[in-house]
């Protein structure tokens, strides 16, 4: 039997055949990742470890940029100004939450200003006491603060940051006051409350705060995630020792961000590396190294768990009248 064809149909066959833009196989060129923060800090050394695998399982390399400034806002800025196409990311960090209130820039308003591509990771805070205070759990310790509020002095990486958050939202559940002592950062608050300038601090930074933990220079009187961190199996949680904090849950977290408008192929295969990458023995090993679980939310539990976090520390910064400097 003869076949024939007219013009038309040949040139509609070889259209639908010839790979267009859209087609293509992402990622067919190297990555960008933007961490906001500096390198060696907390989010960075999680990070480099995370994204060294999910480098192997999409098959192209992942080059880091540390773009630190603002409390994380420089990099936020530079991924939304960015192309959507998959090629320029951001490693985000809690700080997305309580910048749009911070810094009054709702653009960076995480609900409507970036494109989530995968949760990767939580962190809890460490409520560290100096050995100075002579208290060695969580319940003694508000006890004494809610007796002599003006004794207690407390160091933060800064007004505004999680930690400072985290306090202030204890503080109120409890109803005790303190001294506020910011600081440029975890580390400096650290050294302090180990020299014992000032009393105590929530610390997110448990690569840090582990060797003097087990020194004994500082005591650890409770977590503040739900659960017992595994890093730190004999501290207890807030929530199980503290009256007035049962079921309280909070801390720092991570999540790979996109430019709004990002393919949803393209944010499901950035997930699904993240969360293979989560699976790896050494790579999990390593985050609970530094105190980190993950996070096991699919994208759209990853959203919503962002926009309700936003909620809730937006407006913890602005029942406070907190603002960026």
């Amino acid at each position: 039997m003869k076949l024939t064809y007219t013009l038309g149909a040949v040139l509609a066959g070889l259209a639908m055949a010839a790979p267009g833009p859209a087609a293509a196989v992402y990622p067919d060129k190297p990555i960008t990742l933007i961490i906001g923060f500096a390198p060696g800090g907390p989010t960075d050394a999680i990070g480099r470890v995370l994204f060294k695998t999910v480098s192997q399982k999409l098959g192209t390399p992942i080059v880091i940029e540390n773009r630190a400034g603002a409390g994380g806002n420089v990099g936020s800025q530079d991924l939304i100004r960015a192309k959507p196409d998959g090629y320029t990311l951001l490693y985000g960090t809690s700080s997305i939450t309580s910048a749009a209130a911070l810094y009054g820039r709702q653009d960076l308003n995480p609900k409507t200003a970036f494109a989530v591509a995968g949760c990767s990771v939580s962190v809890p805070l460490i409520l560290l006491a100096s050995n100075k205070v002579g208290i060695d759990n969580a319940p003694a310790f508000y006890a004494a603060m809610k007796a002599s509020p003006d004794k207690y002095f407390m160091g933060s990486s800064g007004p505004g940051a999680i930690d400072h958050l985290v306090a202030m939202d204890v503080a109120k559940r409890l109803d005790v006051k303190f001294h506020h002592v910011p600081y440029k950062g975890n580390g400096p608050a650290l050294t302090d409350v180990v020299a014992g300038t000032t009393n105590f601090m929530y610390s997110g930074s448990f690569n840090s705060a582990i060797p003097f933990i087990k020194s004994g220079q500082v005591k650890a009187l409770g977590v503040t995630s739900s659960k017992r961190s595994q890093s730190l199996p004999n501290v207890p949680t807030l929530s199980e020792s503290v009256p007035g904090l049962q079921g309280y849950d909070a801390g720092t977290w991570q999540v790979l961000l996109a430019p709004k408008g990002t393919p949803t192929a393209i944010l499901d295969k950035l997930n699904g590396a993240v969360q293979s990458a989560l699976q790896d023995p050494e790579v999990m090993a390593s985050m609970r190294f530094q105190g980190a679980e993950p996070m096991d939310k699919n994208l759209a539990q990853c959203q919503q768990y962002i926009d309700a976090e936003y909620e809730r520390w937006s407006g913890i910064v602005e029942r406070l009248g907190l603002k960026a400097r």
